[in-house]
Formats: C-alpha cells, sequence, structure tokens
C-alpha cells in the first residue's frame, strides 16, 4: 500500500540519490582494498623477504586478473543485471583481500625440474603463494566498476551522468586517500596482516546492506516513483535482459571504441605510477622516506586531489553538454585538457629539485587527470547503450593491459639506463616516457564521440 501511495504522487522521488549513495561507497572500498598494499609493501617485504621487483610482480599480478576478467564482468551485468553481478565481486574480492593476510615466508622444492629457472626445479613459496592471491583477488574485482557505469546509465539521465560518474570516482580516490592512513592506524596498532582481514570483512557488510535496498532498475524499487522514473528516462523504452554481447562487427566498426580503448590503456599506463612506485621515486631521488602518519598523509595526497578533480571534471562536462548541444565535445573538451595537463605537470616532475615542488606537481598532475576520467566512463555507457556494463569492460580491460606493464617497466628502465646516468637522470627518463602516455590519451579524445551508440536511436534506450 505504502509503495502505491508513493508512485501515485507527482512528486519525484530521489530513489537514484540512495543508489548513487550505494555506488560511491563501493568506489571507496574498492580503492581502499586495492591500494591498501602499496602502504603495507615495506612490512610485506619486510616479513616475506621480496626484493622491489618482486614487489612489482605482486602489484601486476592483482591488475593481471583484473583486466582478464574485466569484460566478463561487465557483460555478466548486462546479461543478469548489476545486483547479482556486483554481490558476487564484493564477495569474491573480500575474500582475497583477507587472504592476503595469511601468507607466511616459506619455500616448497617440488622437485620438478624446471631447466629455465636459476633454482633448476620448481619452487612454491611465498613469492608465488601470493601471486596467486592478489591474481584472485584482482579477478574476484573485475566488473565493478563496468557495473557501476551500467548502474549509472539505468538510474540517471544524461545531463547528470556526468555527474554522478564524477561522485563514484570521487570516491574511488578519497579511498586511495585514506587507505594509507587506515592501513597505516590499523597494521601499527594490529600488525598489517590484522588489517587486511577487517578490509575483508568490510566488504561482506556491504554486500549485506546492498542486497537489501539495490534493484537493477527504477521500476523496481519501492522507492522510486513514476515522477522520479519520467525524469531518469524521458521517453520510456523497453528494457531488455538477458541480451548477448554486442557483435564483432558493431565493436570493430566504431572509431569511438577503438579510441576509448586507446586513452585507457595510456592514462593506465601514465596513472600506475601512483599506487605502486610513488613512494619509492621519493626516497631515491629526493631522499624523502617519511615515517608513520606524515608518510600516510603524502601518500594519499594525490588521490585527495584526484577526489577534487572528479567530481568537478564530472559536473562540467555535463554543463558542457548542455551548452554545446553536444555529447562529443562536452566530454571530449574536458578530456583533452585533463589529459593533456596531466602529462604536463607529469614531465615538470622529473626535475623537481625539492622533494615539496614534486609532490605538488604530482598532486596537481593527479587533479587535472581525474577531470577527463568522469566523461570517459560516462563516454563509455553512452556509446554502449544497452550493452553499457560490456562496452565499459572491454574500455577497461585494454586500459588494464597498459596498468600491467607501468609497475614493470619503470624498475626495468631504472635499473638498465647505462650507469653513468645518474638517479635524477634516470627518473626524468621514467616521467618522460609518463607524460607520453597522457599525451597519447589526449589525442584519442579527438576521436571520441559519445553522441554515437553502438546502436541506431531507435533501438537504443539509453539515448
Amino acid at each position: 500500500m505504502a509503495s502505491s501511495r508513493i508512485h501515485e504522487t507527482t512528486t519525484p522521488t530521489r530513489a537514484r540519490f540512495g543508489v548513487l549513495g550505494f555506488a560511491c561507497s563501493l568506489s571507496l572500498i574498492t580503492y581502499l582494498d586495492r591500494i591498501c598494499i602499496m602502504r603495507a609493501g615495506a612490512d610485506i617485504q619486510r616479513d616475506l623477504g621480496f626484493s622491489l621487483e618482486d614487489m612489482g610482480w605482486v602489484f601486476s599480478a592483482f591488475i593481471f586478473g583484473y583486466t582478464l576478467f574485466e569484460v566478463p564482468g561487465g557483460w555478466m551485468g548486462d546479461k543478469w543485471g548489476p545486483r547479482r553481478v556486483l554481490t558476487r565481486i564484493v564477495i569474491t574480492w573480500s575474500i582475497f583481500t583477507a587472504l592476503t593476510g595469511t601468507i607466511r615466508a616459506f619455500s616448497f622444492d617440488t622437485g620438478i625440474p624446471a631447466p629455465w629457472l636459476s633454482t633448476g626445479t620448481l619452487v612454491f613459496d611465498s613469492f608465488v603463494l601470493m601471486l596467486v592471491v592478489r591474481f584472485l583477488f584482482g579477478v574476484g574485482e573485475a566488473g565493478a566498476y563496468p557495473n557501476l557505469a551500467r548502474v549509472t546509465r539505468d538510474w540517471f539521465p544524461v545531463q547528470e551522468r556526468g555527474f554522478s560518474l564524477g561522485a563514484i570516482w570521487m570516491s574511488a580516490r578519497l579511498g586511495g586517500a585514506i587507505a594509507p592512513f587506515v592501513i597505516g592506524r590499523l597494521a601499527a596498532s594490529l600488525g598489517w596482516r590484522n588489517a587486511f582481514y577487517i578490509l575483508g570483512a568490510v566488504g561482506i557488510l556491504w554486500v549485506i546492506a546492498f542486497r537489501r535496498w539495490f534493484t537493477d532498475r527504477p521500476d523496481q524499487h519501492p522507492s522510486c516513483n513514476l515522477a522520479e522514473q519520467r525524469i531518469i528516462e524521458p521517453v520510456k523504452a523497453p528494457h531488455t535482459g538477458g541480451h548477448s554481447w554486442p557483435s564483432l562487427d558493431l565493436l570493430a566498426g566504431s572509431l569511438t571504441i577503438w579510441a576509448m580503448c586507446f586513452a585507457a590503456f595510456w592514462v593506465c599506463f601514465g596513472w600506475y605510477f601512483y599506487p605502486t612506485w610513488q613512494p619509492e621515486y621519493l626516497k631515491q631521488v629526493h631522499g624523502f622516506e617519511p615515517d608513520g602518519m606524515l608518510s600516510e598523509i603524502l601518500t594519499g595526497l594525490p588521490f585527495l586531489f584526484g577526489a577534487v578533480g572528479s567530481i568537478t571534471g564530472g559536473k562540467l562536462s555535463d554543463t558542457l553538454v548542455v551548452l554545446t548541444g553536444s555529447r562529443r565535445w562536452g566530454r571530449s573538451l574536458v578530456g583533452v585538457f585533463g589529459f593533456i595537463g596531466a602529462g604536463v605537470c607529469v614531465l615538470l616532475t622529473g626535475w623537481a629539485t625539492v622533494w615539496w615542488h614534486a609532490v605538488a606537481l604530482l598532486c596537481l598532475a593527479f587533479l587535472i587527470n581525474d577531470l577527463a576520467i568522469p566523461p570517459l566512463w560516462a563516454a563509455a555507457g553512452e556509446v554502449g547503450g544497452r550493452f553499457a556494463g560490456s562496452v565499459s569492460g572491454l574500455m577497461n580491460m585494454v586500459g588494464g593491459f597498459g596498468a600491467i606493464l607501468s609497475p614493470i617497466l619503470i624498475p626495468r628502465v631504472l635499473n638498465r639506463l647505462p650507469d653513468h646516468f645518474t638517479t635524477p637522470q634516470r627518473w626524468q627518463w621514467v616521467f618522460a616516457g609518463l607524460a607520453g602516455a597522457w599525451f597519447l590519451g589526449a589525442v584519442a579524445w579527438l576521436f571520441i564521440d559519445s553522441g554515437k551508440t553502438l546502436e541506431p536511436p531507435e533501438t537504443d534506450p539509453a539515448k
């Protein structure tokens, strides 16, 4: 009866903002769990005997699993709905977050011949187990953001999608900003292993609340009346669930899809310096190795600037869509500026002579870069239409390959440059390469047209 009264009123309800609250909290927890290993990295190296290059592989193991299963995760959201898929995602990643804390130092020689290894036989040890657990953590988390893109597309009108995605990415950056502090304080009082257990439990609690409240579509939710449904979807279109993956002809024939994937690859390649090698750069070049709370604040500071950039870029993009009357340029103008500006700041970081100059430039680069992230995800949802999860997953999967390469290549570039290069000069080469990645991403924005959906408007409910 209460539900009927809600649907009869002419004043629009605001259930979509409750949906946004769940999406933002999920995004925050995602990055809290993802970034926490950066803060715990030194403790893990000490307790398990890992080298810097070992940690590079540990960082990339997560990204590898995440990348491989990003498309299936997005596709499942399109087919079965985000509620079911996000439940699976959060439960799985919470389990493997907790399992990260269970790994102890050990080594077991299997005796199986392996002449390509220095040991001559296959050895199963704490390093291999850490790679497996972090890989499966990545598999578990894969599809989270494509499904959130799908949620945004289904629950928000075009003129609010940039803002909603901006809020989601702002929350992700806030998760990254507080992760070093949260993990640092938990590790200091309870140990780094218990910190991972607690984060795993937080994810399970989130799932319980999410399952009780969330629905896949506005017309399924008892708190969303017809007036709000008309705001979300002015022209009522049939909901099409259980559809297949978009045809290869549609994907291959879309220049925008190619450009979005190209942009995602290069921005992820550049950006993954932050959650992996940023502390090592400050230590090697500036001799800056703060302890305790100062370390946690400075490690998370760029993410805090990114939070400001995300919400600003999303709102700015929506405003430009209305002012220009064009989804293409409303999204792309912000994207071009964001990636070029980030690249310039990162390039200048290589020539910073004082640690706080470097930190300021990296924070500014993060802020300007994140102006472009909500428009990129909004474009993926708008171009994908009813395939929003699948297309967003494809874009993020390609971006993941860039993220995989970055943590592995950075230490190798540093170690393999000629001996006469000083440490600051080695890092200048690294930053030049990272800046080049952002500049290539900016070029891709010139070919992204979020006004061109994969299907014609009459068959696309997302118009």
